[in-house]
């Protein structure tokens, strides 16, 4: 084993860009529209389609995007009941149902996905999705013909307005895989330690202001990348040194030297188990030296990082155009005139000393 070797080939490999939502995107979608489908198709032989097309169709949107997430179907209730109640609250105002019931779907299936959502992409999600179930309900009132029995209309129908308004998924997705990938405060504070914090925080705080003079995405994500690596590797620091501080070196020094010097009068089987004891102790305290060293040599990296930043920081702020590098078109013009207008103000006022001693 070469830790040193090994530590030049991590350092110096490529900061991994990770896009995971947008390749999971197609079977999510297909899980909205399969269970949309099915609910559909069993309200619409209970009866309630016929009865109250409305609350069937709210329902059967709520399943759907209750369902994309088969990780959390504990959720799929309070999903399907907030649909429910938001789409029959617009009823009763005499509005589309599909539009609450599809703001709300779009909302909260943006909330159950696994990767990290905020308020903007559930802002997104809710339009999104709005839009398309709208769309998708127009397009089935027209295509699907009134001939059709009930449950084909109400499976087809609910197909159409799912394959619509699943797509309100794909902002959520694509602005996540296109992003920068950053820990939030929560993350930090839920999985940080307060002592492993701060070059963390430091480290967003350098990114944030160096991102926006930044010239391009690549640099932008470039700078992103290594106040992430920061994050990872506190979080290596923090496994680091629970490990060593779980390693008590003086008490196993004095078990090492208890069982290196036995007793005469022991048999030679446990002189034998006390001899691999005291070789097993004594590996146990080259890992803890080795613990020691990829500590020390994680504390350097996470120094290099955050100079790395700075010096990021200050390469923006030096090269972006500062209002000392062009002068006003007009100075030279308008400077001229108030040496013009000083010069005359200078001759009046002597006429008038001469005028006046005259």
């Amino acid at each position: 084993m070469e830790p040193t070797n090994s530590l030049q080939v991590v350092a110096g490999a490529p900061l991994m860009v990770r896009g995971t939502a947008l390749p999971s995107l197609p079977a999510r979608q297909a899980m909205w529209v399969g269970t949309q489908m099915l609910t559909a198709g069993v309200v619409a032989v209970a009866g309630l389609w016929a009865l109250h097309p409305e609350l069937a169709l709210s329902a059967a949107i709520g399943v759907g995007a209750g369902s994309v997430n088969p990780r959390k179907l504990w959720a799929l209730p309070i999903v399907t009941t907030a649909v429910i109640a938001v789409g029959m609250l617009f009823t009763a105002y005499n509005l589309p149902a599909v539009v609450g019931a599809g703001a709300v779907a779009g909302a909260l299936a943006t909330w159950l996905l696994p990767h990290r959502t905020d308020w903007l992409d559930h802002l997104n999600g809710a339009l999104a999705t709005l839009t398309g179930a709208s769309l998708g309900l127009w397009a089935a009132t027209l295509l699907i013909p009134s001939s059709l029995p009930l449950v084909i209309t109400a499976v087809l129908s609910a197909g159409m307005v799912g394959l619509m308004g699943s797509q309100g998924l794909l902002p959520a997705a694509f602005r996540y895989d296109n992003g920068p990938d950053l820990p939030s405060p929560k993350q930090i504070k839920t999985e940080l330690q307060l002592r492993y914090r701060p070059p963390v925080f430091r480290a967003l705080e350098l990114y944030e202001s160096a991102r926006e003079h930044a010239p391009d995405r690549d640099s932008r994500r470039g700078l992103a990348e290594v106040a992430m690596w920061v994050y990872r590797l506190q979080l290596t620091r923090q496994t680091l040194d629970t490990e060593s501080e779980s390693i008590d070196v003086v008490s196993i020094n004095e078990r090492i030297d208890r069982y290196d010097d036995p007793d005469p009068d022991e048999d030679p089987f446990t002189r034998e188990r006390h001899a691999a004891t005291a070789m097993h102790l004594k590996r146990l305290l080259e890992h803890r030296a080795l613990i020691d060293v990829e500590i020390r040599r994680n504390e350097a990296l996470v120094e290099y990082a955050l100079a790395f930043l700075e010096e990021a920081r200050a390469g923006l702020a030096v090269a972006r155009e500062l209002p000392g590098e062009t002068m006003p078109e007009r100075l030279d013009e308008v400077l001229g005139r108030l040496r013009a207008h000083a010069n005359e103000g200078d001759t009046r006022r002597r006429t008038r000393r001469e005028v006046s001693q005259a």
